[in-house]
């Protein structure tokens, strides 16, 4: 009955095709299954499937997963939501690493440790006003594993999107340290977009330099060549 007056007082409509859904949804059920989306039940770990491991061949952490490629419709919803704060993609995109994050786990069991969101610097935080990282995937990940706050961005690097591959990997050389011992831990880190895994390696180190024994990245997307 509240879902029925919720609908009615708010109505709500599909990102892709408009149709009415129900308030708590970005995507009707058809919109859903039809996205073109990794398939986890032949490479539960991306960087075994060729194409992926050709493009991201320098990856130090050891499993990768993103929902699909950064392209459309994900294009649009991350960056709306990025540099516009339109949070009406939000639920869209919490459906799809919903989907995604239930047959990952599926194929592979076994759960990390910790779920780390990638920080950004106070600066950078301060100057957007949120982490829309964490808007979309924190409640999602709090019924999976704990959250961890103990990777701290501790270098204002200049904006990735901004320069070339080998600068990114200078940019971000001692970005980030580890507050806390990960001896024998996993950890899950979590990006919006894979671009070249600099942001996501440079991570890895410092988690792995304090101990950590196996780093997973999750991202929503991963932009092709």
């Amino acid at each position: 009955m509240k879902q029925a007056v919720l609908n009615w007082l708010f109505p709500s409509y599909c990102v892709q095709c408009q149709s009415p859904i129900t308030t708590n949804l970005g995507l009707c059920s058809f919109c859903l299954e039809d996205l073109p989306l990794f398939d986890f039940t032949a490479h539960k770990n991306l960087l075994h499937r060729p194409d992926i491991v050709e493009m991201f061949p320098n990856c130090e952490f050891d499993t990768l997963f993103a929902c699909a490629f950064y392209q459309a419709p994900f294009e649009l919803w991350l960056k709306q939501l990025k540099f516009n704060n339109q949070i009406h993609y939000k639920k869209a995109l919490q459906q799809v690493i919903e989907k995604q994050l239930t047959q990952f786990f599926e194929q592979s069991p076994t759960l990390p440790d910790f779920f780390i969101i990638l920080p950004l610097h106070k600066s950078r935080f301060v100057t957007r006003g949120f982490n829309q990282v964490s808007q979309v995937w924190q409640p999602l990940l709090i019924k999976v594993a704990p959250l961890n706050n103990s990777l701290i961005r501790n270098k204002k690097t200049q904006a990735q999107s901004e320069l070339s591959k080998a600068k990114r990997v200078k940019n971000l050389k001692n970005a980030f340290i580890c507050t806390q011992d990960m001896s024998g831990k996993t950890i899950a880190i979590i990006d919006d977009v894979m671009t070249t895994g600099a942001t996501l390696n440079a991570a890895t180190q410092a988690l792995k330099q304090a101990g950590a024994k196996h780093v997973w990245a999750f991202v929503t997307c991963l932009t092709p060549l």
